[in-house]
């Protein structure tokens, strides 16, 4: 039997990767890169591309080209990459989607719950976003553009994204080199996120693409945790001492950035197969099992 095709682009990223990797099993995949291809090994049945999102010519020719039933759009610009969110997540997304309506795929579209000012928590799908850091407000035109470009499309928000495999993810990293430096790592206890476990929320992704769903749905993790509670779960998870991780207040930094983004994510439970648990659970159940 013939799969149904599937393009990932941001492919060789953090999420992007762990969709290639789970979907292949049932989907013909073909995805992309910008800066680095992955090894190949690893992903012999998937097709790879080079691809600029900002480039409208070369999308649209790679996905007529290619020609998914769905495109999975995880290639974006995050905080700690730079600050021009602008050209990829407001412009490159735009181009994904008006190719997608173009070409009659379906489109999943990765969102944020920083699309949210934080001054409320336990966000649902009809709650209007509000954002108040650049990032946010680039994905948020990202939705805007999603709308506009008429595609059947889905938008997932979701919050923090950790893993361990085959790579930490960034925050945790940065965490885990922190202490291993003896640096100071400053942790906010009045910022409030779901985190989601990367493996979790690809395959809801995944399970999306086959479902006859379309518009806004909340997928994060079940538990709501500060990120100072966070660090320091993540922190000894990883076998070091949190005891040097600094409590802060957002409130009182100086910055101003959304404080409660938590997500409700009833919906997407009742929708979804996929299990999202939240990080005790999954932390907890990755120590106990054997290696």
């Amino acid at each position: 039997m013939t799969k149904p095709r599937m393009l990932v682009t941001g492919g060789s990223g953090y999420l992007g990767g762990w969709v290639v990797r789970l979907a292949h099993a049932g989907w013909d995949v073909a995805a992309t890169y910008l800066t680095h291809s992955t090894d190949q090994e690893d992903s012999p049945n998937v097709a790879w591309h080079h691809l600029d999102v900002r480039d409208e010519a070369a999308v649209r020719a790679l996905v007529c080209e290619v020609c998914p039933a769905v495109i999975v759009h995880t290639a974006a610009s995050n905080p700690g990459q730079g600050a021009d969110f602008e050209a990829t997540n407001v412009i490159g997304t735009r181009h994904v989607a008006r190719a997608a309506a173009t070409c009659g795929a379906r489109l999943i579209h990765v969102s944020t719950d920083v699309v949210f000012d934080g001054q409320k928590g336990s966000y649902v799908e009809a709650d209007p976003p509000s954002p108040i850091t650049p990032y946010g407000r680039s994905k948020m035109r990202a939705e805007e553009e999603i709308h506009a470009a008429g595609a059947s499309a889905i938008i997932v928000r979701t919050s923090l994204i950790y893993g361990w495999q085959p790579c930490v993810d960034r925050q945790t990293r940065w965490i885990v080199e922190s202490l291993q430096d003896g640096k100071p790592a400053h942790l906010f206890t009045d910022e409030l996120r779901c985190p989601v476990w990367v493996e979790s929320l690809a395959g809801a992704v995944i399970e999306l693409a086959g479902l006859d769903y379309a518009g806004v749905l909340h997928v994060a993790g079940a538990q709501s945790l500060s990120r100072y509670e966070f660090g320091v779960r993540l922190a000894r998870f990883h076998g070091l001492d949190p005891t040097p991780i600094v409590a802060a207040r957002s409130r009182e930094s100086g910055l101003y950035r959304p404080l409660d983004c938590t997500l409700d994510c009833s919906r997407a439970r009742a929708l979804l197969h996929t299990p999202l648990p939240g990080v005790d659970a999954v932390l907890g159940r990755a120590m106990a099992t054997p290696v």
